[in-house]
């Protein structure tokens, strides 16, 4: 196991000229660094995080889209041992709020705003009791420190730290209404990386297309920290469209497709058929759209994890069979033990038998910050996932179903109970239950059955917009439904069925369609 820093450094010494980042803020590159110039901005954001009071231990929190100054300060973090708490520039105040309370930060560096937020405007209404200062990356604002102002002549050397010691503190959604906080090693994150790297066949000659906002353990870990220890290039872009991504690809030589929700877009634009594009390798080799968008020959492979498990545990290799890579999720990776279980009595199935799945290994989460361990993990020390799955005769994953209330839509987990919650904020709202329904290109949209107050009225968008106000983008109802109470299907016991939630949702949807 080795540190962040160290797993930055072992890749400096071997390709310290080559190039290691590339920024296109819309879809031209306007931002270079060599791997040499990528660990020295590394060390002067040390010393500048150190300058604003980060030490050892320091809850460090970043919010900042895909920008060159994201990756520096990450490993800056690291290098004193502070611990780092990305965020969600989708994220409104109350999300901010709550992160910021909850991860108990001391330090926020943070763009002035980005896209339709400002986030000097949201932090001037949070109260954080451990909040000792705000650093602005760029402009100035009363009561906030100027990044740029910050200083960088530091000759401290960097701080004697563990691959045991906390790295990275990610915020997840979980069946619970609020994200939960999952803390994650050094040792956690490098591995995991490495392991990825090996996976996808990453090589100094691929290069990472950066779509993936760095706040997401899948684009931090999966996508710029595998390419860390490829020695591959990354190529961050900070706002997507469609057909300045397939220039950029195109123009940038990308080879390797991490987040799938950007397919389609890609795929339907006009300029999709003119552009040679070099994409063959990545996460998407279950992904109904892979041979379209990487080539019938691609390399792309099917995978399994989640944020508590620092992203993969188990995959497939970009050299096994055909089969193997498009067709399962493949074998768990080394250091993993996965293990399937009836969900009620907790034994465990015959191969080829879904049940559960449950996990123990090296890069599993140290646990959710705030959480006792009880409460997280069983007896043997394994964590249930909350997903149905099942091994085949040749050790590979099949994933089934969730049996956990949330939804993926994009890549991103919501609980449905913080949808629920939100939208039984609004006053002509008696019940909300929202469940996820399928959808080809984001893997499944959030869905709400709404039953009214009586002598209320409130129409879909209405609601839609009443849940824009608390909730981040993506997690804000795509699908509506006002519905009358004795609608609702419920189980023996008078519970909410969720999974006939789920086939009305999908049958209304076919209903309008046609």
């Amino acid at each position: 196991m080795e540190t962040l820093a160290a797993l930055l450094d072992a890749t400096v010494a071997r390709f310290p000229e080559r190039e290691a980042l590339a920024y296109a803020p819309h879809g031209e590159v306007t931002v270079r660094r060599t791997w040499g110039e990528l660990a020295a901005g590394s060390r002067r954001a040390a010393a500048r995080l150190r300058a604003a009071g980060a030490g050892q231990g320091t809850r460090v929190a970043l919010l900042c889209s895909n920008r060159p100054e994201w990756l520096p300060i990450a490993f800056g973090a690291a290098r004193l041992g502070a611990i780092l708490v990305p965020l969600s520039t989708l994220w409104t105040r109350d999300e901010l709020a709550y992160a910021l309370v909850h991860a108990d930060v001391e330090l926020l560096v943070t763009l002035p705003g980005f896209l339709r937020h400002d986030y000097v405007e949201s932090l001037s209404g949070i109260d954080a009791p451990l909040l000792r200062r705000v650093v602005l990356l760029t402009d100035s604002a009363p009561g906030t420190t100027r990044w740029g102002d910050l200083p960088v002549a530091d000759e401290a050397p960097d701080a004697a730290v563990s691959p045991r010691d906390p790295a990275v503190i990610f915020f997840t959604s979980g069946t619970t209404a609020q994200a939960k906080a999952v803390v994650h090693s050094h040792g956690a994150l490098t591995t995991s990386a490495r392991r990825i790297a090996d996976c996808l066949g990453l090589g100094p000659g691929d290069v990472w297309w950066g779509h993936m906002p760095l706040f997401w353990s899948g684009g931090f870990v999966m996508g710029a920290l595998a390419q860390v220890a490829g020695g591959g290039r990354i190529v961050l872009q900070e706002v997507v469209e469609a057909g300045a991504a397939l220039a950029l690809l195109e123009r940038e030589g990308c080879t390797v497709m991490l987040g799938w929700h950007q397919a389609a877009p890609l795929l339907e634009h006009p300029d999709f058929p003119r552009r040679k594009l070099e994409l063959k390798k990545g996460s998407g080799g279950t992904h109904p759209l892979a041979t379209r968008l990487l080539g019938a020959d691609h390399v792309s492979v099917g995978m399994y994890g989640m944020t508590e498990t620092a992203t993969c545990i188990t995959c497939a290799r970009w050299d096994d069979p055909e089969p193997i890579r498009t067709r399962t999720f493949g074998r768990p990776l080394a250091g993993m033990e996965l293990r399937i279980v009836d969900p009620e009595t907790r034994a465990p199935v015959a191969p080829g038998e879904s049940g559960e799945i449950l996990v123990r290994g090296t890069t599993l989460m140290e646990g959710y910050h705030k959480v006792p361990r009880a409460e997280t993990f069983d007896a043997e020390g394994f964590f249930p996932t909350g997903d149905l799955g099942y091994l085949d005769g040749a050790g590979c994953l099949h994933f089934a179903s969730r049996l956990k209330d949330v939804i993926k839509t994009a890549g991103v987990n919501v609980a449905a109970s913080e949808v629920e919650e939100a939208l039984a904020r609004h006053p002509a709202v008696r019940a909300a239950h929202v469940v996820g329904v399928p959808d080809p290109v984001r893997g499944e949209n959030v869905a709400a059955f709404v039953v009214l107050a009586p002598g209320t009225a409130a129409d879909a968008e209405a609601l839609r917009a009443f849940c824009r106000a608390s909730l981040a983008s993506y997690k804000v109802p795509r699908h509506v439904f006002v519905v009358e109470e004795a609608a609702l299907p419920r189980t023996g016991t008078g519970k909410i069925e969720k999974a006939a939630l789920r086939r009305a949702a999908a049958a209304r949807l076919a209903g309008a369609a046609g």
